[in-house]
């Protein structure tokens, strides 16, 4: 067995198909993270720029022994425009385990990085092993990584709702005649905040790869004396990433009838067959004046309320030291979590990162 590393292109999409099929977590439904059809679309969702490193093994050419992405977006650093890197889809044949193959990657992609570049990753619930794995080489130590904040993701359960709205607010579906207000309202709000990426909203509009199944009318506009005061939208990425069902333990596959009717009243997550996918919205652009909680609560209610009916659950992410973490807390919903890390080549970067909330943007992990 030769490993060979190397960058990886579209012509390679059905092995990464075949390889990300092969990563599960495990529980009583055994579910996979997929990118389905074409894996470039969702990394380009990811970042508008990336770099793929894969390992072929010559002794077994139809498959490969791993990969992993580092994308480059315009982000909000202490109040200012930055290129971050985020590392993720770091994945590894289980057949290939502990053989060295996720730090060989990381070494590929060090070519394309310098000392001063910032990175940063997530990883669920402090699981930090493969990243000790991937820091550790022939040579000593590749990267270094500092754990920064705990994030919590609220799958919240959708039901009928009349939206709770405060006195003074209104909420509507935005419209392309709001752009430049949205715009305006974004690079005011959005700096306040370490992580969040730097959007423009005539670029989403125009169908930029970077927005890919985002349009105007998704969002929700809080509106306050005829100003936004807070925005709020839901993305379906189904169409090129999914969370699917691959396995069931027997006892789940025989309850599951009788499951999907609880939660159907309850509500909660219906588990689709063996090739189903969990059907949530993701929560997308929350960005709220003056971090008012009341307005937050009535944009996830009014997304619930239209768009949500057709989901089960709306997906939200916040780190823990949010001034908006309480939130999602007060419906009923299933929870995750994860860990925010930063990462760096060369010297540690957070004396250079102020103490400002970090935002976390599930649709683009």
């Amino acid at each position: 067995m030769a490993i060979t590393i190397r960058i990886g292109t579209p012509a390679d999409n059905a092995k990464i198909q075949d390889l990300v099929t092969k990563i599960t977590m495990p529980g009583p439904a055994q579910m996979c993270f997929q990118r389905n059809p074409d894996f470039f679309v969702g990394a380009k969702v990811i970042g508008d720029e990336f770099v793929l490193t894969v390992a072929d093994d010559d002794e077994r050419p139809d498959v490969l022994a791993g990969l992993t992405v580092i994308s480059g977006r315009e982000l909000y650093i202490s109040g200012q425009k930055r290129r971050v890197y985020y590392s993720g889809d770091t994945r590894v044949d289980p057949y290939y385990r502990r053989r060295g193959i996720a730090s060989n990657l990381f070494v590929e992609q060090k070519k394309h990085r310098s000392t001063t570049d910032l990175l940063q990753g997530i990883v669920l619930k402090e699981n930090t092993a493969p990243l000790d794995a991937a820091a550790k080489t022939a040579d000593g130590v590749l990267f270094q990584y500092w754990i920064s904040h705990s994030i919590e993701t609220s799958f919240i359960f959708t039901r009928k709702i009349t939206p709770r709205i405060p006195a003074g607010v209104t909420i509507r579906a935005a419209s392309a005649s709001d752009i430049p207000a949205m715009q305006a309202f974004f690079d005011r709000e959005a700096p306040r905040r370490n992580g969040y990426p730097v959007y423009d909203m005539h670029k989403m509009a125009a169908g930029d790869p970077y927005y890919n199944g985002l349009k105007v009318e998704d969002y929700a506009l809080a509106l306050s004396g005829g100003q936004i005061v807070g925005m709020l939208a839901g993305w379906n990425q189904k169409a090129y990433k999914q969370t699917r069902i691959v396995g069931f333990k027997p006892a789940i596959k025989l309850l599951r009838p009788l499951y999907n009717l609880y939660v159907g009243i309850a509500g909660g997550f219906k588990l689709p067959p063996v090739g189903g996918m969990l059907n949530y919205l993701s929560l997308y652009n929350i960005l709220i004046a003056k971090d008012d909680k009341a307005v937050f609560q009535a944009l996830i209610d009014w997304i619930m309320a239209h768009q949500g009916q057709k989901y089960d659950a709306l997906a939200v992410g916040i780190t823990h030291g949010d001034p908006l973490e309480e939130v999602p807390r007060g419906y009923k919903r299933q929870k995750l979590f994860s860990s925010h890390f930063w990462l760096s080549y060369g010297e540690d970067p957070r004396p250079g990162i102020d103490n400002r909330p970090l935002y976390v943007e599930l649709g683009r992990l």
